[in-house]
């Protein structure tokens, strides 16, 4: 069955690990497509179609694979041949699968490693995907994952898509919080002329002597993925460096090399603005009520209706504004959105626990000092330990009373 539809990934392959299909989802936007290859709701590979030597180099250097990355200098010319129709137009040849199966033959690289290198490349295949908004979908269910992987590697890789959907979102958040101008990590910096002249962004914060040695490397040639290997820093967090300096005019962007300036840029939050003709002076701009008691924003996730139900009755308050929510991959964007001022989380859930949901929700800056209670049946020491390292605040044993829960949320709210 193929539809063509104003796509949302996340919402496909959502449904696709909550009712654990196997099979293949094949996304087109026309220029690029993926593959997206699930055994019972688990990903184990995805192929994009826009492949580049270089960026099979970079993963190479960054897993620290420095035989294989040293060996490509002795790559058959039949290989770059690939690559370079690959740049011209869409085809069926897979650069990368014929290069691990190479490095596999050449014993440049093991069975672990050749694992290794596919999840990384599908977890950034993963991640561009999912910045689609529209293209044909298509899902085949008899499609078994590629011969190749099976028959070199011996067994697939088996990720977790629900945790990997909940890892992707966090990060598209803060890549939405970088400059607008900042399309992909593909991108390529460099420094305007005449910029020393130019005054430093306040919110910036490198020094006029760190800019100048930067501009040695910063020419317009190096992307902002190459540029974080060799500063040694999380692409994301040289992203978050630099745009200070990119919203005000000192370093501007390239577009990414081919055919990676075809993959889609990072979706951009919309701001509806009121048209001019809806502002007029008979209509009086009205000044937020302020109020007296503070409104504390609680969010519940929690697969039981039954618990959820419970807490809205015992918040029931006006100080208290309570959301509640049932599935935790859709937890997070919910936690983008309301900011809350607290989570109420519960450790036994379908497709992700409590435990792996803190931790990652500890990773995103949107909610590493958001107080987390962990609400669960366990009463053991060691379920409390493990609360603790996944980052919990505090620790709610079920079944609770409301003035238990009173005083559990009351403590952390201040």
């Amino acid at each position: 069955m193929t539809t063509t539809i104003k796509l949302n990934p996340i919402g496909l392959l959502s449904r696709l690990a909550n009712t654990q299909s196997s099979g293949c989802l094949e996304l087109d936007e026309g220029l690029v497509s993926w593959k997206i290859y699930l055994q019972q709701g688990n990903l184990q590979y995805v192929c994009c179609s826009a492949q580049l030597l270089e960026q099979l180099k970079y993963y190479l250097h960054y897993l620290g694979f420095k035989q294989a990355l040293a060996s490509l200098k002795h790559l058959p010319p039949s290989y770059l041949k690939i690559q370079s129709y690959l740049q011209e137009a869409p085809s069926n040849e897979n650069l990368y699968s014929k290069i691990i199966c190479w490095l596999l033959a050449e014993s440049q690289i093991n069975k672990s490693q050749g694992l290794k290198i596919i999840e990384y490349i599908t977890k950034d295949a993963l991640q561009s995907c999912l910045w689609l908004n529209r293209g044909i979908s298509s899902w085949y269910t008899q499609e078994p994952i590629p011969p190749w992987i099976k028959q070199k590697l011996g067994f697939p890789l088996l990720l977790n898509l629900s945790e990997c959907l909940i890892v992707e979102q966090s990060r598209l958040k803060q890549w939405q919080n970088c400059s607008v101008e900042l399309l992909s990590v593909h991108q390529r910096p460099y420094f305007t002329s005449g910029w020393e002249q130019k005054p430093l962004p306040a919110s910036g914060s490198l020094n006029q002597k760190t800019l100048k040695e930067l501009s040695q490397v910063i020419r317009g040639r190096t992307s902002i993925r190459q540029l974080s290997l060799l500063l040694q820093k999380d692409e994301l967090q040289v992203a978050q460096i630099l745009s200070p300096y990119i919203d005000n005019k000192i370093i501007y962007l390239r577009n990414a090399q081919p055919p990676l300036d075809q993959l889609p840029s990072i979706p951009r939050l919309r701001t509806i603005v009121p048209h001019s003709s809806e502002i007029t002076s008979a209509t009086p701009i009205q000044k937020p009520k302020v109020s007296e008691v503070k409104t504390w924003k609680i969010l519940c996730i929690d697969d039981s209706p039954t618990i959820l139900k419970e807490i809205q009755r015992f918040l029931n308050q006006e100080k208290f504004e309570v959301t509640v929510v049932d599935d935790p991959v859709k937890s997070v964007s919910m936690i983008f959105r309301l900011k809350p001022d607290l989570i109420l989380l519960d450790i036994t859930m379908p497709r992700i626990n409590g435990y792996k949901l803190c931790g990652l929700l500890r990773g995103s800056k949107d909610s590493q000092q958001t107080p987390i209670i962990m609400v669960t049946g366990n009463t053991g020491l060691i379920d409390k330990a493990r609360a603790k390292l996944a980052g919990a605040t505090d620790y709610l044993t079920k079944p609770f009373t409301k003035q238990r829960l009173m005083e559990i949320v009351e403590k952390h709210l201040h």
